[in-house]
C-alpha cells in the first residue's frame, strides 16, 4: 500500500508539471504538492507498533532511524535547492531569462520544513522512550 502511494504521488507531482500555470509556477506547483503528499503520507501510513487513535502532530515516522534517514534526504534537497537558487539568481544578473527562481526558493523552504519535521520526530521519538523507560524504572522502586 506504501509503495503504491509513493508511486501514485510521484506520477501526480510530475503530471502537474503539465498543467500550463505561467513561467515557474508549474515548478512552484509541483513542490507544494509534493509538499502535502508527504505530510499526507506521513498521517495515513502507521508503524507496526502504533495503535488506530490519531497521531501525534508531531510524529512523522514510527522508528527514529527512518526520521533520521528521511530527514537527512529533505535537508539534501534543501541545500542543493537553496544552492541552485543562489546560483541562478546570479546567473539571472547577466540573463534576464531564468524563470526558476521563486520555484527553487519555495523547494527549498517546503524541504527544509520537511527537514525540520522529519528530525523533530526522531528527536522527541527518543525523548518519549527515555521518558518511559524512567517512569518505569521510578514504578519500580
Amino acid at each position: 500500500m506504501k509503495l503504491a502511494y509513493v508511486l501514485a504521488s510521484c506520477a501526480l507531482v510530475y503530471l502537474v508539471a503539465a498543467i500550463p500555470v505561467g513561467p515557474g509556477g508549474g515548478g512552484i506547483l509541483r513542490s507544494t504538492l509534493a509538499f502535502v503528499l508527504v505530510i499526507l503520507g506521513a498521517r495515513a501510513f502507521r508503524g507496526p507498533d502504533e495503535d488506530n487513535s490519531p497521531r501525534a502532530w508531531w510524529r512523522m515516522t514510527a522508528r527514529v532511524p527512518a526520521g533520521l534517514v528521511l530527514g537527512s534526504l529533505c535537508a539534501f534537497v534543501a541545500i542543493f535547492s537553496a544552492v541552485g537558487y543562489v546560483g541562478l539568481t546570479a546567473s539571472t544578473l547577466a540573463h534576464k531569462d531564468v524563470v526558476d527562481l521563486p520555484a527553487l526558493l519555495i523547494n527549498a523552504v517546503l524541504a527544509a520544513i520537511l527537514s525540520y519535521l522529519y528530525f523533530g520526530s526522531s528527536r522527541r521519538i527518543v525523548l518519549q522512550r527515555r521518558a518511559e523507560i524512567l517512569a518505569a524504572a521510578m514504578k519500580g522502586r
